[in-house]
């Protein structure tokens, strides 16, 4: 593989940063308040991160700081804004694509990745916005079931790309998504309120879905998946 090397002196990284100027193309926007110095350097040095990850093709290690990268822009801009977390983690689901909706007594939630596995990825970069879209859905419409309910799993793999791996159950980031969702739907998640199960199947992407359900009710859905 020929790599290019990136000419990161255009945005002239770490101490070379010309903060005035920074400040300045910032305050074209509405709302703005003055960024602090440090997070200025914080995100400019990140870009140097990921020059040296890209050269050293350490994939892994840079999606996981591209996630970290992620978390503390969000930090910024909400204080920033001014804005309430709640919110901006709302707005944050809806751009990466994270769904809640409940058709025909299943509520149905998608989120835009294969859940990653355990220490591999930052969690609060895909579960913090869940837990604030279900929230936000949850004023909408009622997902609570006073009975027992089942969570079904189920890991979408793109049919047409072989290159995402198949990871063992007990690897994956499932109490995440349990921890996000459940305080919505039941009354706690141990195993007399809840049960879980996990299923894989391959889509036109790779993604995955959630659905949650009186458990009596499972059999008649999992026929139609």
């Amino acid at each position: 593989m020929t790599y290019r090397k990136i000419d990161t002196t255009r945005v002239k990284p770490e101490t070379n940063t010309d903060f005035a100027q920074i400040q300045n193309d910032l305050a074209k926007f509405k709302r703005h308040t003055p960024m602090p110095e440090n997070d200025v350097k914080t995100l400019m040095n990140y870009i140097s991160k990921f020059e040296r990850l890209i050269a050293d093709e350490s994939y892994q290690e840079l999606e996981y700081s591209a996630e970290c990268f992620m978390c503390r822009l969000r930090d910024i801009l909400t204080n920033m804004k001014r804005e309430p977390r709640k919110e901006a983690m709302v707005k944050c689901a809806d751009s990466m694509g994270i769904t809640v909706q409940k058709t025909n007594g299943v509520l149905e939630v998608t989120l835009p990745m294969i859940l990653p596995t355990k220490k591999k990825a930052k969690s609060e970069y895909l579960f913090e916005p869940l837990f604030f879209a279900m929230d936000k859905a949850s004023k909408e419409e009622n997902f609570f079931l006073k009975e027992k309910a089942m969570m079904c799993i189920e890991f979408i793999y793109d049919k047409n790309n072989k290159s995402i791996p198949r990871g063992d159950h007990d690897n994956k980031e499932v109490k995440q998504v349990i921890d996000a969702i459940t305080p919505f739907v039941v009354r706690d998640d141990r195993d007399d309120y809840l049960s879980l199960c996990q299923i894989s199947s391959e889509g036109d992407y790779n993604h995955t879905k959630v659905y949650v359900m009186p458990e009596k009710d499972f059999s008649t859905f999992f026929s139609t998946l």
